[in-house]
């Protein structure tokens, strides 16, 4: 027989090889892709959004591309539809990273922004609203120009007044039909309009008591109630 068209025998440590590299790709192909655990978005730079990962460094991403689990679906202006563990979510502009791990769907986290404030962004009604979270205040408050830019409809509203810094304002009380800060959504809340101009509305105990709260440092932790 001719020993040149012999098979030659894969050494010993080729066959360590092999085997490693057969159980790695059977890992691999078994075992679960990484999924982020929140993420928020920074900017935007031409026609890539620029995403806040797990509180990394911000990741570019071009529509229909892919990165640590998140896909980015649509991009606007001041929002980004990503999908994350098949679900669709939407990421405003500056807004509070969103958490998206297992318990995605039972809690928001807030970041509390350099002064110790915490901001986010919500939706009244479906529309996009910048709050500010407030223990002190006992309901939502709005300032007037805020509630005409929702469209609130103050017409039958209750008429009263309130106490601020500036002494003592008239006010309207009205109930918000929904209220949805991240993932949490509540109905029926409790609000005030009032004539004072504000940089941002504040988010109040009509919304914060509704739901559990817990203070981390600079992490504020929002799950809902059941």
């Amino acid at each position: 027989m001719n020993q040149s068209a012999m098979p030659l025998r894969p050494t010993s440590a080729a066959r360590t090889v092999r085997w490693i590299a057969a159980c790695t790709a059977i890992a691999l192909c078994g075992s679960p892709a990484f999924a982020a655990a929140s993420v928020g978005l920074a900017g935007r730079f031409g026609d890539q959004a620029l995403l806040v990962i797990d509180g990394g460094a911000p990741r570019t991403l071009r529509v229909g591309q892919t990165v640590q689990g998140v896909k980015l679906l649509a991009l606007s202006d001041q929002q980004a539809t990503v999908e994350v563990n098949g679900r669709k979510m939407h990421l405003g502009l500056g807004a509070a990273p969103l958490s998206v791990g297992a318990t995605a769907a039972q809690r928001t986290v807030l970041f509390a922004k350099s002064n110790g404030q915490f901001v986010t962004e919500c939706r009244i009604n479906g529309e996009l609203l910048r709050m500010m979270v407030d223990t002190g205040a006992t309901r939502i408050t709005l300032s007037r120009e805020q509630a005409q830019r929702l469209g609130l409809d103050l017409r039958n509203a209750r008429a009263s007044a309130v106490n601020t810094a500036n002494g003592t304002v008239p006010a309207t009380l009205i109930d918000l039909d929904k209220v949805r800060v991240g993932d949490i959504e509540l109905r029926n809340v409790p609000a005030v309009v009032i004539d004072t101009p504000m940089p941002f509305a504040l988010l109040g105990m009509s919304f914060l008591q509704r739901v559990n709260m817990q203070h981390d440092g600079d992490r504020m932790i929002l799950s809902p109630r059941y």
